[in-house]
C-alpha cells in the first residue's frame, strides 16, 4: 500500500489526497511532522492563527502488529514555546491510520473561527466534515463516549478538551486506548490549543473497511512480528518489570539519587515517596481489582500501562504513570496515589498536560496561592481551569506565565515549557536535553536517565546524550515506543529488518541515524528562524546557583558544551 498524504484546507473546506512526495517517502512520525513544518510553515506565524499548520503522522511501522510500534505524532508551531513542536502518544489511532495507508494529514486554515464544534472523519471512503455541536465544551470522557457510540466502538479518536477550546497553552489532545478511554495524551507543547484554534473538536478514524498494510514479504512480516515480540519478552525490563510496576518504578531510583522533583524543584527527595512508589501502586491496583500489565495499543507485549480504580473498585483513570505521579505528586508534596489519580483524571477530562499543569501549580504554590500538600486547594485550581475562570485560565497557560504573573524566581522551564520529572542538577544529561531539545524541556527527546553513565559527572554527558537524541529520533520516526529501545537499540538489525520487510527499503542503521540527524538540525533551524536563540537554550538560572537538597548539587555543564550537542561533525555520530 502506497502511503498517502491528506491535505485539508479548513478555511476553504477542501480536501486533497495524493501519494507522499518523494522527499517524504522514507519519513514517518516526528521525522515527517518536523520536516513538513520546517519546510512549509512560516516560522514567524502566530501559533493560534490560520497560518499555523497542524500535522498528524503515524510512524513508518504503523498499522502492523509489531509490538509497541503504532505510536502517533502530531506537530505544529507551539503556543507554549513559540518553536517547532512534536508530541506523540500510544493508543489506537496511529494503528488505524496506518491500516488506511495514511502517512500524514496536514491541516491548514480555520474551519470556523471561535467555534470548536466540528469534526473530521477519515475512513476508507475518504474525508468528511462532521457537526459535533453536541459535544462542544464537553470534557474528553463525555466526548469519547459520544463519538464511540456515533462512529463505532473501534474508532480511533483525537479529541480537543475544554482547555483546547479555550486555546490555553498547556492544552493537550486525547487519544483513546483499546478500551475507548481517552487517556493516551498528545501531551506537550499546547497541541490541543492549536487544533482548538482551528475549530476542530475531534478527529475520527474509521479503519473498519481497511486492509492491512502491504508488506514486500507478508510471510516475513509475520515471522518478524513473532521474533520482535519474543525479543521483548526475553528482556528482564520489557518482558517483566514494566508489566509488574509500570513506569512508576523510576520513583525509588530518582528519590535515592536525589533527583526527584519535590516542592517546586526545591528538593530532590520526597518524604512521602514510598506512598506513591511502584510497589504501592502495584499492590493498590491488585487489592482493588484494577488492571496492571495493560497494553495501550494493539500488539504491545510490554504492557506498562494500568487502570487505576477507586477504593470501591470504580474505574478512576488509566494510566497512572511516572511523570504524572511526580509532577502532581512529589512536586506538590502530595503523598496519596488516590489524590494523584483524581488530579490525573481531572487533567485528562479538561485536556491539559499533567506535566505542565503540575509544574504550573508548583510555581503557584511557591507564590503562596495554595499550600504544598493541600489536595483540596490544588483540586480547586483544576476546577477553576475546567470552568474557564481567569485564575483557571492562568493555570492552563503554563508555568512560565504563572511565574511572571506572580513574580516567582524559581520557575523550572526551558523555552517556556515545564520540566519533566528529572532534576537536571543531579541527572545532568537531562540538562543537555532540556536545554537543547527544540521542543523545550521535554524528556522524551532524549531521556538521559536511561544512560549507563555517572549522572553526576558533567564531563561524560555530551557524546552519550548526543547519540541518545539521534537514536530517539529514529524510534520516533518509526513510531516505536521508546521502551522498545532497550532491545532494538542494542540489536539494531531488527529495525533494519522491519523497514526492509514492510517498505522494501534496504537501509542500514547508519542510514536511519543520518536521517535522524538531518531532522534534528531542521528542528533547530526552524527555531532559529522563529526567533529562538542561544539564550533560549539554557536552564533557568536558579539551577546553576541554588544547591539541591539533599545532594548539594548544582547544574554545572558549561554553556560551550551545551552549544556543541548537535555538532555532528567529527563526533562519530
Amino acid at each position: 500500500m502506497e502511503r498517502r498524504i491528506i491535505e485539508i484546507d479548513l478555511s476553504a473546506k477542501t480536501v486533497k489526497e495524493s501519494p507522499l512526495p518523494e522527499n517524504y517517502r522514507h519519513l514517518g512520525g516526528r521525522g515527517l511532522t518536523s520536516s513538513i513544518l520546517s519546510e512549509e510553515l512560516d516560522p514567524l506565524s502566530h501559533p493560534l492563527s490560520a497560518a499555523n499548520t497542524f500535522v498528524i503522522a503515524p510512524g513508518l511501522l504503523a498499522g502492523t502488529a509489531l509490538s509497541s510500534c503504532n505510536r502517533l505524532s502530531v506537530g505544529a508551531k507551539s503556543p507554549l514555546t513559540g518553536g517547532i513542536k512534536e508530541s506523540n502518544s500510544g493508543g489506537v489511532t496511529g494503528y488505524r491510520l496506518g491500516r488506511l495507508g495514511i502517512g500524514a494529514i496536514k491541516l491548514t486554515g480555520v474551519y470556523e473561527d471561535g467555534d470548536c464544534s466540528w469534526g473530521i472523519k477519515i475512513s476508507a471512503d475518504g474525508v468528511s466534515f462532521e457537526d459535533l455541536q453536541e459535544i462542544s465544551g464537553r470534557g474528553t470522557y463525555d466526548s469519547a463516549g459520544y463519538l464511540l457510540e456515533k462512529y463505532g466502538k473501534n474508532a480511533g479518536l483525537i479529541i480537543t478538551g475544554p482547555a483546547g477550546e479555550m486555546r490555553l497553552a498547556s492544552a493537550c489532545l486525547s487519544v483513546n486506548d483499546m478500551e475507548g478511554e481517552p487517556c493516551r495524551n498528545l501531551g506537550r507543547g499546547g497541541m490541543g490549543a492549536v487544533l482548538g484554534s482551528k475549530g476542530i473538536k475531534a478527529i475520527i478514524v474509521d479503519d473498519s473497511a481497511a486492509l492491512p498494510p502491504d508488506a514486500t514479504d507478508p510471510e516475513a512480516l509475520k515471522e518478524l512480528i513473532k521474533k520482535f515480540a519474543s525479543m521483548l519478552r526475553e528482556h528482564p525490563v520489557t518482558g517483566g518489570k514494566f508489566a509488574e510496576y509500570g513506569t512508576v518504578m523510576n520513583i525509588a531510583a530518582l528519590d535515592a539519587l536525589g533527583g526527584l522533583p519535590t516542592r517546586n524543584f526545591s528538593k530532590g527527595s520526597f518524604s512521602g515517596a514510598q506512598s506513591i512508589n511502584a510497589e504501592t501502586l502495584r499492590d493498590t491496583i491488585r487489592e482493588r481489582g484494577g488492571l496492571g500489565a495493560h497494553a495501550c495499543m494493539p500488539g504491545c507485549v510490554i504492557r506498562c500501562s494500568n487502570k487505576y480504580v477507586a477504593v470501591d473498585g470504580t474505574p478512576l483513570v488509566g494510566s497512572v504513570d511516572y511523570e504524572t505521579v511526580c509532577l502532581l505528586g512529589s512536586n506538590l508534596e502530595i503523598a496519596s496515589l488516590d489524590q494523584v489519580a483524581e488530579l490525573n483524571r481531572l487533567c485528562n477530562d479538561i485536556g491539559v498536560d499533567t506535566i505542565e499543569t503540575g509544574v504550573a501549580i508548583g510555581v503557584l504554590a511557591e507564590a503562596g496561592l495554595v499550600s504544598f500538600g493541600d489536595f483540596e486547594a490544588i483540586r480547586s485550581l483544576l476546577e477553576e481551569l475546567k470552568q474557564g475562570t481567569p485564575l483557571g485560565r492562568l493555570v492552563g497557560s503554563g508555568a512560565e506565565i504563572c511565574g511572571r504573573v506572580y513574580g516567582v524566581r524559581r520557575v523550572p522551564t526551558v523555552k517556556g515549557q515545564g520540566m519533566a520529572a528529572y532534576d537536571p542538577r543531579v541527572i545532568k544529561g537531562m540538562g543537555l536535553t532540556y536545554s537543547r531539545s527544540a521542543m523545550g524541556a521535554d524528556h522524551t527527546a532524549g531521556n538521559a536517565i536511561t544512560l549507563g553513565i555517572d549522572h553526576s559527572d558533567p564531563d561524560v554527558q555530551l557524546e552519550p546524550v548526543r547519540e541518545l537524541h539521534v537514536r530517539t529520533m529514529v524510534l520516533d520516526m518509526l513510531g516505536a515506543c521508546i521502551f522498545t529501545g532497550r532491545v532494538s537499540l542494542d540489536k539494531t538489525e531488527i529495525l533494519e529488518e522491519m523497514v526492509r520487510v514492510l517498505h522494501g527499503w534496504n537501509a542500514d542503521f547508519d542510514d536511519l541515524r543520518g536521517i535522524a540527524r538531518e531532522i534534528l538540525l531542521k528542528e533547530e533551524d526552524f527555531n532559529r528562524r522563529a526567533g529562538l536563540s542561544k539564550p533560549h537554550d539554557r536552564l533557568p538560572r536558579f539551577m546553576y546557583e541554588e544547591k539541591l537538597e539533599p545532594t548539594g548539587e548544582v547544574y554545572n555543564i558549561p554553556d560551550e558544551t551545551t552549544d556543541r550537542l548537535f555538532d555532528f561533525s567529527g563526533s562519530g555520530a
